[in-house]
């Protein structure tokens, strides 16, 4: 019987908690569940409300295990980018027997691994290990998965990645509580690289800018390495609360009104009535679609110059080479032509295009997956995650 390349996800964001299930089949991926649950017990990627949280992730996973008729096990979780720092290692591996095996990546990870966590100089929790690129050293060639290959000496690049230690306790702490075993920690902006971006992009200076309803992750990517990562505490929220206050709706009903309405450029929004503002005296103030617009984009601009202002202060302005806009906040009409009309034509949204979904919101975790695929291939291991009905 052939073994299913079934993974399972955990995406914490800055207010919000998404989970995937998909299989691989000859390096295609397909979704076979996805949904994303907000929780209030998160606020800026740190668990406030433990009990919150442990609610909202029951309730996503048992929504997937009755659609899938299936048991979750483990998964891989995907933590939010809070205090993260990077350091690149490079390492010789002899190969005893000329042949590369899964077990030697696995035992070089360990080795990394241990010499880290007792490195003097280390910025928090080790969160994850990438390995950059693999060089064989007799053909000197780069190799993007070594095992297999006859060789006595490769020469690896390796990206370690670090996250604040109590964030990493606290999320897992939930998972384990519902039963969960976590099989492996991924920063979600490490999630990136495997299939968000190509190598080109991560080679030159890109720049991935990631607006969620709370937060805007700004990630930097050259010569294949996390430049930069940085959180703001601005997303998409501000949008919808400027229209709550010039409409006086519930924050949910402002949320939909945005969505359907919503547009980031006053100059191609109409003059037609999107909606009549009753008052007490019984008189009705008449609200278009260019008012909505107007707001809207005064209040994307906002988010847009702290993009600007932190490219500047840390120098990297004018090195970007190209913008990747994910998140739920960039899914809005003319976002992104707003976007290139502040930092120029070299800007896209990235959408997934799967079967199952086709929002930014999903860009990250739906990479990830990749992630995981490649680092079975590298140690030749097989994860089982996710059992099925036997019926």
């Amino acid at each position: 019987m052939m073994e299913r390349n079934i993974y399972a996800s955990i995406e914490f964001g800055t207010h919000s908690i998404k989970l995937l299930v998909s299989e691989f089949y000859e390096e295609k991926q397909n979704i076979l569940f996805i949904d994303e649950e907000h929780t209030s017990g998160i606020r800026i990627g740190e668990i406030i409300d433990k009990s919150l949280v442990y609610h909202d992730v029951k309730k996503l996973i048992t929504k997937c295990e009755k659609f899938l008729h299936t048991k979750i096990n483990s998964v891989v979780l995907m933590l939010p980018s809070v205090d993260l720092h990077t350091k690149e290692v490079n390492y010789d591996i002899t190969i005893p027997d000329n042949k590369v095996k899964g077990k030697h990546i696995k035992n070089l990870f360990n080795k990394v691994y241990t010499e880290e966590m007792t490195s003097s100089d280390r910025k928090g929790e080790i969160a994850y290990i990438y390995p950059n690129s693999f060089t064989s050293v007799k053909m000197k060639r780069r190799i993007d998965n070594p095992v297999g290959q006859i060789t006595r000496q490769i020469f690896a690049s390796l990206e370690i990645v670090y996250e604040n230690q109590q964030i990493i306790i606290d999320f897992v702490s939930v998972l384990e509580q519902l039963g969960i075993e976590v099989i492996e920690i991924m920063p979600n902006v490490v999630g990136y690289k495997k299939s968000l971006l190509t190598k080109d992009e991560m080679l030159n200076y890109t720049s991935v800018v990631d607006i969620g309803a709370s937060t805007t992750t700004i990630t930097i990517f050259s010569n294949y390495m996390i430049k930069k990562s940085e959180t703001f505490k601005i997303g998409s929220n501000i949008v919808t609360e400027a229209i709550q206050e010039s409409l006086g709706l519930s924050y949910e009903d402002c949320e939909d009104f945005k969505m359907t309405h919503g547009n980031c450029l006053a100059k191609e929004a109409t003059e037609e009535i999107v909606f009549e503002k009753r008052f007490s005296d019984g008189s009705i103030t008449y609200i278009t679609n260019e008012f909505i617009a107007k707001i809207i984009e005064e209040k994307y601009l906002e988010i847009i110059r702290v993009i600007r202002r932190y490219l500047l202060e840390i120098g990297l302005k004018n090195k970007i080479s190209q913008y990747v806009l994910i998140g739920g906040g960039v899914a809005i009409e003319n976002f992104e032509t707003l976007f290139k009309n502040n930092f120029g034509e070299k800007a896209s949204i990235r959408t997934p295009y799967l079967v199952g979904t086709r929002h930014p919101k999903y860009s990250s975790i739906i990479s990830g997956q990749y992630n995981i695929l490649y680092l079975e291939k590298l140690f030749e291991e097989h994860y089982e995650m996710v059992v099925f009905d036997k019926k």
